[in-house]
């Protein structure tokens, strides 16, 4: 028996029977549309397997790699935490150190009293960093509400030691000013402060300063930053104090230095401590080579011994 290839318009036919029963079904179906069932078939069993796949994907996806995130911002949180612990750590010693330096130079609390720290507002940020909740949205929020209440506590301590640096620089400059050392190494004080028996007329008078013994050229050193205000270097024997240099310290102090061999200075020339002024000697009234030397203070003698510290 030859086969013929099916037409396209060839038929299949499914005959139905029943084994108990002589019914006899028969049914006639297109090929062609066998084909496009098939296929059809096909391609809506692969749509929904691709589809399953890409659901099943995402919800593995999904379910492994949150926790993932979560374990990781959770570090970073923790990181975050122990950073701002550690700059409120070193903010809180500056700001002890800050109340130390406004003690060490004078600063009054009214002075600082603008820049003051808000310490009711810094216990409340301290609670809130103790307690902060797992929601990572409000923990941050209220880690930057804590950062920017550092970093104002950090502006005003700054400001404070801006305030106690120029308090500094106006107490060093102040210091720099006031007699505070010996103006000839080494010497001895031969003559002290108030009344004593001056030596040429034999009677109980006021000694303005007090005399160092020091060998004749022996080096004179200014006591104090100032400025020179007087020079004599002409003198009259056996009368006053010879050559002279007188500085004005501008702040109400002056110092004078007498007997000099020789003057170093000239009038209006700015002098620090310890610039070379002159050289010792025993011009005018002396009995022999040595520095006298006076402080004045608001146009009163001083005993020159209270500001030595040398």
């Amino acid at each position: 028996m030859k086969l013929k290839r099916p037409h396209k318009d060839d038929k299949i036919r499914m005959i139905f029977f029943s084994t108990g029963g002589s019914e006899i079904r028969q049914f006639d179906i297109s090929l062609q549309r066998v084909v496009l069932f098939v296929f059809l078939a096909s391609v809506t069993c692969a749509g929904i397997f691709m589809g399953s796949v890409t659901i099943c994907d995402s919800l593995y996806q999904s379910k492994t790699a949150a926790p993932v995130d979560s374990k990781k911002l959770s570090n970073e949180v923790h990181h975050l935490e122990t950073n701002i612990e550690k700059l409120n750590d070193k903010l809180v010693q500056l700001e002890e150190e800050t109340e130390d330096l406004e003690v060490l130079v004078g600063l009054s609390s009214t002075d600082s009293s603008e820049i003051a720290t808000d310490q009711a507002f810094n216990d409340e940020q301290d609670i809130v960093m103790a307690s902060l909740p797992i929601d990572y949205d409000y923990q941050t929020e209220a880690m930057a509400e804590y950062l920017n209440s550092l970093e104002a506590r950090i502006n005003q301590a700054l400001s404070t030691q801006g305030v106690i640096e120029d308090k500094f620089l106006q107490t060093e400059r102040a210091i720099k000013r006031i007699p505070s050392i010996r103006p000839v190494q080494g010497g001895r004080i031969t003559d002290k402060f108030g009344h004593r028996k001056d030596p040429f007329v034999e009677r109980v008078k006021h000694h303005n300063g007090i005399d160092l013994s020091a060998r004749y050229g022996t080096k004179v050193f200014a006591a104090a930053s100032g400025v020179v205000e007087f020079t004599r270097i002409r003198y009259r024997l056996n009368r006053g104090y010879g050559r002279v240099v007188v500085i004005n310290h501008k702040n109400g102090y002056k110092t004078l230095y007498g007997h000099l061999s020789k003057v170093l200075v000239k009038r209006g020339q700015k002098v620090e401590r310890w610039d070379l002024i002159g050289l010792s000697g025993n011009t005018g009234r002396a009995t022999g080579p040595h520095l006298h030397y006076e402080v004045w203070q608001n146009g009163h003698p001083e005993n020159p011994e209270n500001y030595i510290l040398n």
